[in-house]
């Protein structure tokens, strides 16, 4: 999840290519992981984080409150994304790469789930659960209406606990409050 201090997002904003550059060295890891878990794939993912990148390189002076930049970012990389899944539909078949951690057997099922959701509550429920945006956020990041991002996150939560239901179930399965933890 993004947390960076006011200041560090003003320098960029101001245009000096120096603070720009470590505004983005500093939001690349959370930008990636954004993309992986709404593309599932790393490849792609890193294609669409670079992609997103660049985008805030070449317009972060035009973002306006400083405030507003991770919502701003999200979106950028949400938009990323999808243009980016967009493409390879046309092209091929949607490869899931599933990485390994210590807790492989939870790790694999919930990608697995993941990926057998329909893009657009994918989407929401890895803004929810994986960057914690509240569904305020998340609807600002998708230009949805805030009940419509609450009924898809019920929606993708019923889809997901069958097919977690063989491996302990992630938190974010019982309670929008607590945290998900488990990838």
């Amino acid at each position: 999840m993004i947390d960076l201090p006011v200041e560090q997002i003003e320098a960029a904003r101001a245009g000096d290519p120096s603070d720009i550059d470590r505004l983005i060295e500093t939001i690349w890891p959370d930008a990636y992981r954004l993309a992986r878990a709404i593309l599932g794939e790393s490849h792609a993912a890193e294609d669409a984080a670079q992609d997103a990148c660049v985008i805030v390189y070449r317009t972060i002076s035009s973002l306006r409150e400083a405030a507003a930049f991770r919502v701003w970012l999200y979106r950028i990389v949400v938009r990323a994304a999808s243009e980016i899944k967009r493409r390879r539909a046309r092209r091929e078949p949607e490869i899931v790469d599933v990485a390994t951690s210590s807790d492989e057997s939870i790790r694999i099922d919930v990608w697995r789930a993941l990926a057998t959701l329909p893009p657009g509550l994918r989407t929401i429920i890895v803004l929810r659960y994986f960057e914690e945006l509240s569904s305020r956020e998340i609807a600002a990041v998708l230009r949805i209406p805030d009940g419509t991002v609450r009924f898809q996150l019920m929606i993708g939560r019923r889809r997901l606990r069958p097919l977690l239901a063989e491996t302990p179930p992630p938190s974010f399965l019982s309670t929008d409050e607590v945290k998900f933890n488990a990838i």
